[in-house]
């Protein structure tokens, strides 16, 4: 399964359940439409470092990283180098 399903499947049925979402696109701006929160981003490092094996530093926790599932799964990429 590729870094962008398990993302997107890991906010629709964990950090997104309730909420009537079915799919995110993969361009959709996560914080501006505010499916992803301070604590669903916790909820999501916590799962990257744990099935990628990253690490995830405070410095990194930027808008930028965590943004769209695109841009998760360029971060992703990056820290696995």
């Amino acid at each position: 399964m590729s870094v962008a399903t398990e993302v997107e499947r890991l906010i629709v049925e964990e950090i997104a359940v309730g909420r009537a979402i079915d799919s995110v696109a993969h361009d959709e701006d996560l914080l501006a439409s505010d499916i992803l929160d301070s604590l669903g981003i916790m909820e999501l490092v916590a799962f990257l470092e744990e099935k990628h094996g990253i690490k995830v530093s405070d410095s990194d926790l930027t808008p930028e990283n965590f943004q769209t599932v695109d841009s998760i799964v360029a971060f992703v990429d990056r820290k696995k180098g």
